[in-house]
């Protein structure tokens, strides 16, 4: 047993039994001399830095193998690599793991555009918000599927000071177990871990601006290998194959949501379809427009964060900063967020007299007053409160703090929240006890309920 100390983390690395393989053992001249064998640096690869080095990266080693690391110590400047075509962890020739320098090894280049790609764009977006609103998103989205493969198998909310190159690593502790267990089984032949490399690239040019934005998470995508099967199926041509087998091998984390489009498709546009499409979000025309998204940063004294970027494999990224008062409502099985009545966030007097007005009101943007601000299918959330006793005076009665409102163009009638401004036209249900969170099979689109922390599960309502 040999341990290792890693951010805070006490890793035991077990040296397991087992003959060296010829197609990677350590040329015996290695262990005499290792600096005679490191890797000379070839067309398209490079010597990395340790923080470059993390689970799943691919590299080149003793001048000529391929292989992925297996597990990184960085700060030690130590690595283990596991043969690309064996999967088997790299060993000398007597049988013990070889504990590579960053020196001894080589970054894989990264592979040839196929020509259909080059008639292709790629964007994406990268969602933040406040806790509350990661809540309800991580709700929506529901628990990982653990049988097969999706795009994202899961979606995870990391604070926005955990964005650091230095602390990124540490996000892949919340990747689920059975998600891991997946990928592992998806990707049987090699070692599949976790990388965040794809996640660097996008925050690295906001990097300064995450670190300082406190109470912020930042929503990333979890997305598993590809598996032998779908690689060698019938329809897949060689560069997919390609892609599928030698980049997309393992567990990343990345954007919210990305997408390939032709030139012709707006990226904004674009990446704003595979947020609904890939997880199930919507965000209002006005949230998304760039003008109010700079508004918002200015209320947060963050002109300089940037509304949209390109990361370093040309990606167009949009950032979408939700406000604190976003309102979220679920539109036919969509979750769709949204800016509060009456609040226009390009007003001066809108942003200055926000936190008076919320004082006032008791909520974000609404007025109780009866004024003509605030109001709610025309009428104030006063006047809605004593239709409850007359209008819907023999309705069931509702959970606390929500009211019946009905829509002055259709008719109809749905339920509003006064606290947190949010509304559908499903009942509302009493409060489940803390720790508790509804959620949808999606294999059988049964209700049933998840305590997280406990790790169990429920089709009957908890009352604890």
């Amino acid at each position: 047993l040999k341990p290792f100390w890693l951010e805070g983390r006490l890793r035991v690395a077990v040296a397991w039994p087992g003959p060296a393989q010829a197609s990677h053992m350590a040329p015996a001249a290695a262990q005499i001399q290792p600096p005679a064998k490191k890797a000379r640096t070839g067309a398209g690869h490079r010597v990395p830095n340790p923080e470059e080095l993390e689970e799943g990266t691919p590299v080149v080693y003793w001048g000529g193998y391929r292989g992925l690391i297996r597990d990184a110590y960085a700060p030690l400047d130590e690595f283990w690599v596991t043969n690309a075509e064996t999967g088997d962890i790299v060993r000398d020739d007597s049988g013990e793991i070889v504990q590579f320098k960053s020196s001894d090894l080589q970054l894989v280049a990264a592979p040839p555009r196929p020509p259909q790609q080059d008639a292709k764009n790629k964007s994406g977006v990268l969602l933040i918000g406040r806790e509350e609103h990661m809540v309800k998103i991580l709700e929506h989205f529901g628990p990982p599927h653990l049988e097969e493969r999706r795009s994202p198998q899961q979606l995870l909310a990391l604070p926005c000071n955990m964005c650091e190159p230095s602390q990124l690593t540490s996000a892949s502790e919340g990747v689920a177990e059975e998600v891991l267990a997946l990928g592992r089984r998806l990707r049987h032949d090699i070692h599949v871990g976790v990388r965040t490399s794809s996640l660097k690239q996008v925050v690295e040019p906001i990097v300064p601006e995450l670190s300082i934005l406190e109470g912020y998470y930042v929503l990333s995508a979890v997305q598993l290998p590809y598996s032998l099967e779908s690689i060698e199926s019938d329809g897949v041509d060689m560069w997919e194959a390609h892609r599928r087998k030698e980049v997309c091998n393992q567990i990343d984390l990345c954007a919210t949501a990305t997408c390939d489009h032709t030139p012709d498709e707006a990226p904004h546009v674009a990446a704003r379809q595979a947020l609904g499409e890939t997880c199930g979000i919507e965000i209002s025309d006005t949230l998304w427009e760039s003008e109010v998204q700079l508004a918002l940063r200015r209320r947060l004294s963050m002109e300089d964060f940037a509304t949209q970027l390109d990361d370093a494999n040309g990606m167009h990224v949009v950032v979408i900063l939700l406000p604190d008062d976003a309102v979220a409502t679920k539109i036919q099985g969509v979750l769709c967020f949204s800016e509060p009545a009456g609040v226009d966030y390009l007003s001066a007097t809108s942003a200055v007299g926000k936190s008076a007005q919320a004082k006032s009101t008791g909520s974000s943007g609404l007025s109780r007053d009866g004024g003509d601000e605030g109001r709610i299918q025309g009428k104030t959330v006063k006047e809605w409160e004593e239709e409850q006793r007359t209008e819907f005076a023999n309705e069931p009665k509702l959970p606390p703090g929500w009211i019946r409102v009905k829509s002055r163009k259709s008719g109809d009638v749905y339920y509003f929240n006064k606290k947190t401004q949010e509304s559908t036209f499903d009942f509302p249900e009493l409060p489940l006890p803390k720790g508790w969170t509804k959620q949808v099979s999606k294999s059988s689109g049964k209700v049933y309920y998840f305590h997280a922390q406990r790790g169990t599960s429920t089709f009957e309502r908890p009352k604890e």
